[in-house]
């Protein structure tokens, strides 16, 4: 481990997506490549093609060039949640926590289970098997397997770095590893404590599934309209439905209108992702074009729809910001 931390230093891997890497890279330095007000889809297409690129340095063998890679990705100005129990850190903390993560754990491959975007932000699904070659969690060992798993949410910057981070680590699982049961309490009390204020993992997820069967009640119009409507805070936010944040009536509005179209739309959730009172849901939908939608006449034919939801959820339990990233109509 080095005996300081110097700043990262700029590093494009040599694999097949280098040129991908490069490109992404020279946009989040502020380079004249950049487009500073991209439009909604190209923002969610540069926030999942970082998240890819996130993963990619965490697989680099070189574990000082991954280090100081995977730290360039977060803006100088970070707030990392879910690390401290004393609260949010900054890139000082960040930098401190990730030292024996990156070299106290050998040979690991980051594997995304899941990751949903929809504007500048993402939510990620991971787990990774590592081995211990030194002291980690309080923990000696040698070659000892280490398995990580967790979620996490990330808002992007308007220079594509990492702004903000809300992260929920499966804390007992991985102290129940290195500590048994003792460590597996341990991790419970931790996990009390980093895995933040306000709604449960449990909670969120429930919301989600009630909010599927409200969308989902397609025999009775006037119900499913009310019943998915409660889910809102008056004063929502709603990012993706037009170039300005929009609110609660303009999103009343939009759903009206897809349900007119297509009345008999049902949503299945593909993944559902739950971290610090924060949702994310990437789902598709199937119905039949009954009636104009835009410019496209009713056809009677089926038709798909698909797209990736974040949403938050206040202290009263309901949504107050959400951000849509909804595909085209096929």
């Amino acid at each position: 481990m080095p005996a300081a931390y110097s700043e990262p230093r700029l590093y494009v891997m040599r694999t097949k997506s280098s040129f991908l890497l490069l490109s992404i890279v020279l946009i989040s330095t502020g380079s004249c490549l950049a487009d500073p007000t991209p439009d909604w889809p190209t923002l969610s297409q540069r926030t999942r093609a970082r998240m890819m690129e996130m993963d990619e340095i965490l697989r680099d063998s070189d574990a000082q060039r991954s280090y100081d890679n995977y730290l360039n990705i977060f803006s100088t100005s970070i707030k990392a949640y879910g690390l401290y129990e004393t609260g949010a850190t900054n890139i000082v903390g960040l930098r401190k926590h990730y030292l024996p993560v990156f070299f106290e754990l050998k040979d690991g491959v980051i594997l995304s289970d899941e990751i949903i975007v929809a504007g500048n932000m993402a939510a990620q699904r991971y787990h990774s098997l590592l081995y211990l070659e030194g002291e980690f969690d309080g923990v000696k060992a040698s070659k000892q397997p280490v398995f990580l798993r967790g979620q996490t949410f990330f808002r992007f910057d308007t220079n594509n770095r990492i702004a903000e981070r809300w992260s929920n680590h499966d804390h007992e699982f991985r102290l129940g590893q290195l500590k048994g049961a003792e460590g597996a309490a341990e991790g419970r009390r931790i996990a009390a404590v980093l895995n933040g204020p306000g709604l449960s993992e449990p909670d969120v997820r429930e919301k989600l599934e009630a909010m599927t069967t409200a969308f989902n009640r397609v025999q009775t119009p006037a119900e499913r309209e009310i019943r998915y409507m409660e889910f809102f805070d008056p004063g929502l936010i709603v990012h993706g439905l037009s170039t300005a944040p929009a609110g609660l009536q303009q999103l009343r509005e939009y759903l009206v209108e897809i349900w007119s179209a297509f009345p008999d739309l049902e949503r299945t959730d593909e993944a559902r992702l739950s971290a610090w009172s924060f949702g994310a849901v990437r789902w598709r939908a199937l119905g039949s074009h009954r009636k104009r939608y835009r410019d496209s006449e009713p056809t009677m034919r089926p038709v798909t729809l698909r797209g990736e939801t974040i949403l938050h959820f206040n202290g009263e339990g309901r949504i107050d910001e959400i951000w849509l990233n909804n595909g085209p109509i096929d």
